[in-house]
């Protein structure tokens, strides 16, 4: 039977920590595994089950993996401060929600949704009016009782910012009747177009 010990590999990467951290800890339990072993030669006291070796390898792959508990904090802090001024998280910065706080997460993930919904519904509008109604509708729906109702409204508000920059929002007419009358008469230039 063979058996491989990997566990010394991040102390000779790291001699200076004195704490297991996730990767030695993952590694360690990867290297009592029977990966790579006979089934018959695979033994109670070196086997893992699947469940393990997947949790082990999810550990690996997570955002925080080799992060402090003071370097996690800090992040978490930084997240939150993005989710308080409404800007857009980072699919890493929802991994680390995921992996880290998933209660947190899924609220998270409620406030990226209703700013996706909010955009898309923006993209389709006809004119600037029509876009401050879509705005304000959205901001109507919002509970007052909802925990993250500060997190949304912030998320809804930034949406309608960077909406209000582009160029899609600038070529748009006023009025919804502004809208009406370049349907019904097009520009000399459209007409001019082949």
């Amino acid at each position: 039977m063979h058996t491989f010990h990997l566990h010394g590999l991040n102390r000779v990467l790291h001699p200076g920590r004195d704490n297991k951290t996730a990767t030695e800890r993952v590694i360690n339990n990867l290297g009592k595994s029977n990966l790579g072993l006979h089934r018959q030669e695979a033994t109670a006291a070196t086997t893992l089950d699947s469940f393990t070796i997947t949790q082990n390898i999810s550990e690996l792959l997570s955002p925080a993996c080799g992060m402090t508990e003071e370097e996690k904090s800090s992040y978490l802090a930084k997240i939150m401060a993005k989710l308080k001024s409404g800007k857009r998280l980072t699919a890493e910065e929802m991994r680390f929600l995921q992996a880290e706080d998933p209660q947190l997460y899924q609220q998270a993930a409620r406030v990226q949704t209703m700013r996706d919904s909010l955009e898309a519904r923006l993209s389709s509008c006809s004119s600037k009016e029509e876009a401050e109604t879509i705005y304000a509708d959205a901001l109507s729906h919002i509970g007052d009782d909802d925990p993250m109702k500060k997190y949304i409204v912030a998320a809804c508000d930034d949406a309608m910012k960077e909406f209000r920059k582009s160029d899609d929002y600038q070529s748009l007419p006023e009025t919804e009747k502004d809208a009406a009358e370049s349907d019904r008469h097009p520009s000399i230039s459209d007409a001019e177009k082949p």
